[in-house]
């Protein structure tokens, strides 16, 4: 239909847009160093090093109950977000010459994005949505180095398609039989509709951190991202569920190991 076509001609739009951004990002950045390290680079060893990065976090993703429940239509209930756990993998290049309090990042990275929605009422109905979400993407990060090595800080973003739009899982005990008279669809119904209806989106996040670097090879980050595009598109549908804007928020704790050129 004409409205799928706009609307996937919409989404090429901003994977262009994002990774234009991102492009930008990284080639500011690394004009940055070239001009604060003086260009004094014959004297010194290789600034330029390839690393990979093995991590773990929590993320969460906030706004969903607006989607679900987006106007009053009833009273004596609660949500409740809860934090998930998610991986992270990167390989990435980076440029620090030694002495120069820049350096800079980028590479391609894997990540999650999950959160946990708990619903809770006064009829003990109770149900769980969990939106966990695959992205493959770039990273580009600005790093200070306050002591020209080892500690610094880190600020940039990262940009990713999402692989799983349909991450949507669906927990509830409304097909027990105390709740017979609501004609409450299956669960596993449920949830089919929620992936149909619930679209998981790309990502495009700011964020940065402190980092660590142990002698010529190893380094640990703990890093912070927040997304700046809602994390799920709600599509259009007869079940009361609304647009609402969601942003996703990972905190993440990695180790890399970085080899020498």
């Amino acid at each position: 239909s004409t409205l799928d076509r706009s609307s996937a001609a919409s989404d090429v739009y901003k994977r262009q847009q994002c990774m234009s951004m991102m492009k930008t990002v990284l080639n500011t950045a690394i004009f940055s160093v070239l001009f604060l390290s003086g260009g004094n680079l014959s004297a010194q060893v290789s600034p330029i090093r390839l690393g990979v990065r093995l991590g773990c976090g929590m993320s969460v993703n906030t706004g969903m109950d607006k989607i679900l429940v987006p106007e009053d239509y009833y009273s004596n209930y609660n949500f409740k977000d809860k934090w998930q756990f998610t991986p992270t993998v990167s390989v990435f290049a980076q440029y620090h010459v030694d002495g120069s309090i820049i350096g800079v990042e980028g590479g391609f990275s894997y990540w999650q994005k999950a959160s946990q929605l708990v619903y809770n009422d006064d009829k003990e109905l109770n149900y769980k949505v969990t939106p966990r979400y695959n992205y493959i993407g770039v990273s580009a990060l600005l790093k200070i180095y306050p002591w020209r090595k080892g500690f610094n800080i880190s600020i940039g973003g990262r940009a990713g398609a999402n692989l799983n739009g349909k991450g949507i899982s669906y927990e509830s005990n409304q097909e027990d039989n105390k709740f017979a008279n609501y004609h409450f669809a299956t669960v596993a119904e449920t949830e089919r509709l929620m992936k149909e209806k619930l679209t998981g989106q790309p990502d495009i996040a700011v964020g940065g951190g402190f980092g660590y670097e142990i002698g010529n090879h190893w380094a640990v980050d703990l890093r912070y991202f927040y997304g700046l595009n809602s994390t799920i598109k709600t599509e259009r549908n007869d079940y009361n569920w609304a647009e609402h804007s969601t942003h996703g928020q990972n905190i993440e704790l990695s180790i890399s190991y970085l080899f020498k050129l």
